[in-house]
């Protein structure tokens, strides 16, 4: 099975299967010098467990991170940083009853049809399990980010039927990073806003019902200097979109001003080209920090929409595998019925990878710092 690398010269490798004993990361191409320690990877980490809240899973693992290679005397070599995560409340009995039969709406029929066999504990390696070991990696890519002034956020911009409005948009996009992110913190849902409480009882509701959400993300990079990505098939947003569309449930991407461009004249996307005290830049961002696939030095806005979960207690038809006859399922076991909250960093991690490696490529930061 391929396709387990991203990137060119920041390179993150992943491994290990949702109820295997451990799965994790390799970082390569990470500069030598920079600062790491394992407690670098305890917020982000906690960020995506579950079992905080009662829409998400009640799987609770304690996602420590081990640094195996690559880190020496509280800083990195340069060598390939080798991070491990334990699976310690693995369940791969619950999904006994599926080892022949695959749940629709997941990659167990695909899977199965592609190889002739699968790890069906949990979807094995197409598991949202396997996340673990992006954030993880995602953490060195912060860190690096963080040494030349980058910073970035997400948060949810949809639930569901629920979305926030315009002037909510519009607000969340120009507050400076540390309020937005203080906001945040105010609800368990990960909405910048107090309509986030609401969209919360609501999710229970729903997974009373035993049904589900899916939702939008936004996530903004600040910081960033202009001109990374390239004219053609590395245009920088054609690079987000690959890293973001990687991720388990997402259905589509938005790069600066999204969707919403596609439905305006010429006249009103336009940013007037100034002059300021780091040389001409458009006086404003109706394009979300990209012109031609280039950064803008603006603030950077990416959208990535999931669907909901389709692991769900109402019985659906599927196949048993050994004699080719349809039959009934009920899909039980842990699973979330609003992942959203747990996706932030996520998302945050596969825009700081991607980042990173521009930065790189560009020649914007040393081997060595």
């Amino acid at each position: 099975m391929n396709g387990n690398r991203f990137g060119t010269i920041f390179q993150v490798t992943t491994w290990g299967e949702s109820h295997g004993p451990a799965l994790g990361a390799v970082v390569d191409g990470c500069p030598s010098g920079l600062a790491l320690d394992p407690e670098d990877f305890l917020a982000d980490m906690q960020r995506r467990q579950g079992g905080k809240s009662g829409f998400t899973t009640p799987r609770q693992e304690a996602d420590r991170v081990t640094i195996e290679s690559g880190v020496f005397e509280g800083r990195t070599t340069g060598c390939p940083i080798s991070l491990r995560i334990e699976n310690s409340a693995q369940r791969p009995a619950d999904y006994e009853e599926l080892r022949h039969r695959p749940r629709p709406g997941h990659a167990d029929l695909t899977t199965q049809l592609k190889h002739g066999h699968r790890d069906h504990r949990g979807g094995g390696r197409s598991s949202a399990r396997e996340t673990a070991s992006r954030v993880a990696a995602g953490v060195v890519a912060k860190k690096l980010l963080q040494k030349f002034g980058v910073e970035l956020l997400a948060w949810i911009e949809s639930a569901g039927p629920n979305t926030l409005t315009i002037d909510q948009k519009a607000e969340a996009s120009a507050l400076p990073l540390a309020k937005l992110r203080g906001a945040l913190g105010e609800n368990e849902i990960g909405v910048p806003f107090s309509c986030g409480k609401d969209w919360a009882h609501a999710a229970l509701a729903l997974k009373d019902k035993g049904d589900s959400w899916g939702g939008a993300v936004r996530c903004r990079v600040d910081g960033l200097p202009v001109g990374l990505g390239e004219p053609v098939f590395d245009k920088l947003g054609a690079l987000l979109s690959h890293a973001l569309m990687s991720l388990p449930a997402a259905v589509a991407f938005e790069a600066g001003g999204g969707l919403a461009m596609a439905q305006l004249p010429g006249s009103q996307i336009r940013d007037p080209i100034a002059v300021t005290p780091a040389g001409p830049r458009p006086s404003g961002n109706k394009h979300g920090g990209l012109l031609g696939g280039l950064s803008t030095g603006l603030p950077l806005l990416l959208g990535v929409s999931f669907h909901a979960p389709t692991s769900i207690p109402e019985a659906i038809s599927t196949v048993d595998f050994r004699n080719n006859r349809e039959v009934e399922i009920r899909v039980g076991g842990r699973h979330d019925s609003f992942p959203l909250p747990r996706i932030l960093p996520v998302v945050e991690a596969m825009v700081a990878i991607t980042l990173a490696d521009s930065l790189l490529r560009a020649g914007r930061i040393p081997e060595t710092l």
